[in-house]
């Protein structure tokens, strides 16, 4: 009945997610995103399994299946991600566009060193999750799960924070679309056309479009990520025998290092136009992202489940919220216009895929590029960001 058990297993953490991204434009799937289906079925699929044995049957789904398969999936993800991250665009943004961006990445970690001190007494992993929330507010969901495995913060945790991010994210996104803007605008200045300093164009390299890929240059790409993924394996294991090989510390080791080495390299590849510009490396990783979302909630064990999990809930609004008015209050102070600070804002907390459709709402398309390029570099610096957050506050 295991083996059984572990096929199925098996099957859903792959067969799940491409469901999700097939059918990611309908409106039951889009209104809480790909990613919050995959955490929110993930944790059904763990409830029930939890329920049939308060009921006396005797199954559970195989805890190293979804625990090597997630990481697995996140280690090759983060390299596809960063591929298509173009740095060198930083410098047609102008000092507004991109110092609207530095204020709401100085918003984030004051709100979230601060929320991470007051419910420390609440939370003992509160520096963690103030760390993972760093770099999901100024990047994305790749950098809150990779800050939540070098830190060591277990699976359920990074599940509920996800969820918790998705839920609170979808609310406050409808905001950001409908209301924001009428209600800033008394506030901010009004809309400037000086966002950069010179002639940009960028491409939603974010986009899961999948027409006109080129499958082998998209397959070499997968081949890379997975060798940077497998290299930092080999570190971890080196630094795992040069500090003494001593027995049950080289998984310690493995995912921090694998996560860093990804990260890195991932942005070193990104230099590469080739690598950077072959269509459908976000794509891969999207589905990549959705595999460790599916695995990583499959391995709840409700009987573990305490009143933490509300307060993750509460920590991730204290700072969603508390982010945008820090970030809104700097830009009244700092004179940024209503539509910059809205489209940076959107840059950070939710990363360049959601763009697009905040500056057609607001009908400042200009601005799109400016969000696209915020976006990547809130991927590329969130990591580092909360992960020195988060330790910082370890030390405290």
């Amino acid at each position: 009945m295991s083996v059984a058990i572990a096929i199925i297993q098996v099957l859903l953490i792959i067969f799940i997610p491409l469901l999700l991204m097939k059918f990611r434009n309908k409106k039951a799937i889009s209104f809480l995103g790909t990613i919050g289906w995959a955490y929110l079925i993930g944790i059904l699929l763990a409830l029930i399994m939890f329920l049939l044995n308060k009921l006396g049957i005797n199954l559970s789904f195989n805890a190293d299946i979804s625990e090597y398969g997630s990481h697995i999936a996140i280690a090759v993800a983060i390299p596809l991600l960063l591929f298509s991250t173009n740095l060198k665009s930083i410098k047609a943004l102008s000092k507004k566009s991109i110092g609207s961006f530095a204020l709401l990445t100085a918003s984030v970690i004051v709100v979230s060193v601060i929320t991470g001190i007051v419910l420390s007494g609440k939370l003992d992993i509160s520096s963690k999750l103030a760390g993972m929330a760093v770099g999901l507010y100024t990047g994305g969901t790749p950098n809150l799960n990779a800050i939540g495995s070098i830190l060591g913060v277990d699976a359920a945790t990074i599940s509920y924070s996800n969820l918790a991010d998705m839920l609170i994210g979808g609310v406050f996104y409808m905001f950001l679309l409908l209301a924001s803007k009428p209600l800033l605008k008394k506030f901010l200045t009004a809309p400037k056309s000086t966002y950069y300093t010179a002639e940009v164009t960028v491409s939603n390299m974010d986009s899961l479009d999948g027409e006109g890929i080129d499958k082998k240059r998209l397959s070499i790409n997968v081949l890379i990520a997975f060798g940077i993924a497998v290299l930092g394996l080999g570190i971890g294991i080196l630094i795992w025998v040069l500090t003494g090989a001593k027995d049950g510390m080289m998984t310690s080791y493995l995912i921090p290092a694998v996560m860093i080495t990804a990260t890195v390299l991932g942005l070193v590849c990104s230099c590469s136009k080739n690598l950077r510009e072959t269509k459908g490396n976000s794509l891969v990783g999207h589905y990549l992202i959705l595999i460790f979302s599916v695995a990583l909630a499959m391995s709840i064990n409700f009987n573990n489940a305490s009143i933490n999990s509300l307060y993750i809930f509460l920590l991730f609004f204290v700072i969603t919220v508390g982010t945008f008015l820090i970030h809104i209050i700097l830009c009244k102070i700092f004179k940024i216009d209503v539509d910059c600070a809205i489209v940076t804002t959107t840059a950070g907390i939710y990363g360049p895929a959601f763009v697009p459709a905040v500056t057609k709402q607001l009908d400042c398309e200009e601005l799109t590029a400016v969000g696209l390029i915020c976006g990547s570099l809130g991927y590329a610096i969130g990591t580092f960001l909360g992960v020195g957050i988060g330790l910082l506050l370890m030390l405290i």
